[in-house]
């Protein structure tokens, strides 16, 4: 696997708070107890849910005033897009599919990024890895309790994450989010989980630029250059359920 395609340099910050234009599942939160966030997966019991076919899958319950949360990615291009762009979580303040607080995790140092792309003997395997623990910290957006930017991974909100690839090189990913840290304005919201890529990214910087500037000098529509998804599958789902 090239190793230029594994560094490709991120694009603007994963805000991603839209649906692919495909024939949607309806998902709720599921019923599973006395999970630990500890990236092994071992409490789903085989629960997660798999997104057109078995490019990834996941799965996502509420516990209490805690919100859980586990993905596996098992297509490889997806999962190297996902080591380097993270996995977000975005729980919306109502039952909309709209932006509300998002974790973003892994979330790899650029500086660390740069120096990976100077190393031309460390093989593909080696690399990711190498990316996965050039992370700093959690990057939260949105929550009403704490400052948005990178969040320590010793931190006294509560909020947790762990990322790892297993024997079979998948990214399997979890974390708890206290609901508490969120403002809610209605009892029942939706939850999207992303795994992050490059498409979404230049999908939703298109969607801004057509929101900024929509007309010309001449008062017409600007047409927006299509961006093809060079995924046959969903790489985003909405979740709902209610918090309260």
């Amino acid at each position: 696997m090239n190793k230029f395609w594994v560094l490709l340099v991120m694009g603007s910050l994963p805000f991603a708070s839209f649906s692919q234009k495909k024939k949607s599942d309806v998902y709720t939160f599921q019923s599973i107890s006395n999970i630990t966030v500890d990236g092994d997966l071992n409490e789903w019991n085989d629960q997660l849910i798999p997104v057109e076919g078995d490019a990834w899958s996941f799965g996502i319950v509420k516990e209490e005033n805690k919100l859980l949360v586990a993905v596996r990615v098992q297509d490889p291009t997806l999962r190297q897009e996902a080591i380097r762009n993270g996995i977000i979580v975005n729980i919306s303040y109502t039952g909309k599919k709209k932006d509300g607080a998002q974790l973003i995790y892994p979330f790899p140092d650029r500086e660390r990024l740069r120096a990976l792309a100077q190393d031309e003997e460390l093989n593909v395997l080696t690399l990711q890895q190498e990316l996965l623990n050039s992370s700093r910290g959690y990057y939260l957006n949105g929550f009403s309790r704490v400052v948005d930017g990178l969040l320590s991974f010793e931190n006294s909100y509560g909020v947790k994450a762990v990322v790892k690839l297993d024997s079979n090189e998948n990214l399997i990913y979890e974390s708890l989010i206290p609901l508490e840290l969120i403002q809610f304005k209605e009892d029942e919201v939706a939850v999207q989980l992303v795994v992050n890529n490059r498409f979404i990214q230049l999908q939703k910087m298109a969607k801004n630029r057509s929101v900024n500037t929509p007309y010309s000098v001449y008062g017409r529509v600007q047409p927006t250059a299509s961006i093809r998804n060079p995924y046959k599958f969903k790489t985003d789902v909405w979740i709902f359920g209610k918090v309260k």
